[in-house]
């Protein structure tokens, strides 16, 4: 699935060179996001000189994206690339609510779809814990008898506990954390 990166604008969620690179990893990002944002940056900052960067800006199909960007992240002496790194799991969380809140919207009017898609992004970011509570194939962790509710009762319920997760995650993310 690709994700816009203007999904973190709407967001007002920070991105970087990072998000751009841990995207590209995700397989999450567009050759054109990059390619644009890449423009933006030279917008903003006339005064780049940056060769990678301007690689970047002319894009293409010839053009070695994740190469260019490593060496951008190295010029910004951004060495280590572990993606399992504290620093990288941030840029790994905005991607994932970047995903969760297009499913929000794309399945708005369709809850049971919602839950599906869900438990497959569950799934896609190897099972993280913090979302257990709303994927609709757990058992609920707190005590909480589903057959005293209907299927719609509890498809709310998972609804509602993603909801609060996804406004907290916002928050987190729009923090400024770094490295």
């Amino acid at each position: 699935m690709d994700i816009c990166v203007d999904t973190f604008k709407q967001n007002k969620i920070k991105y970087d060179w990072r998000t751009l690179y841990m995207g590209l990893e995700l397989d999450l990002i567009k050759y054109s996001d990059i390619t644009n944002y890449a423009v933006e940056f030279l917008t903003d900052r006339p005064e780049t000189e940056n060769q990678y960067v301007i690689q970047l800006a002319w894009g293409g199909d010839d053009v070695d994206y994740k190469s260019l960007l490593v060496n951008i992240l190295k010029e910004l002496h951004i060495n280590d690339l572990n993606l399992d790194a504290n620093g990288w799991q941030f840029e790994k969380r905005k991607w994932r609510f970047g995903i969760l809140a297009c499913l929000k919207i794309k399945h708005q009017d369709d809850f049971e779809k919602l839950l599906n898609r869900i438990a497959g992004v569950y799934a896609d970011f190897n099972y993280p814990e913090d979302m257990d509570s709303f994927i609709n194939y757990l058992p609920p962790k707190v005590d909480f008898d589903l057959s005293k509710y209907s299927k719609e009762e509890n498809v709310l319920r998972l609804i509602n506990l993603f909801n609060d997760f996804l406004n907290k995650e916002h928050q987190y993310l729009q923090s400024d954390i770094n490295f």
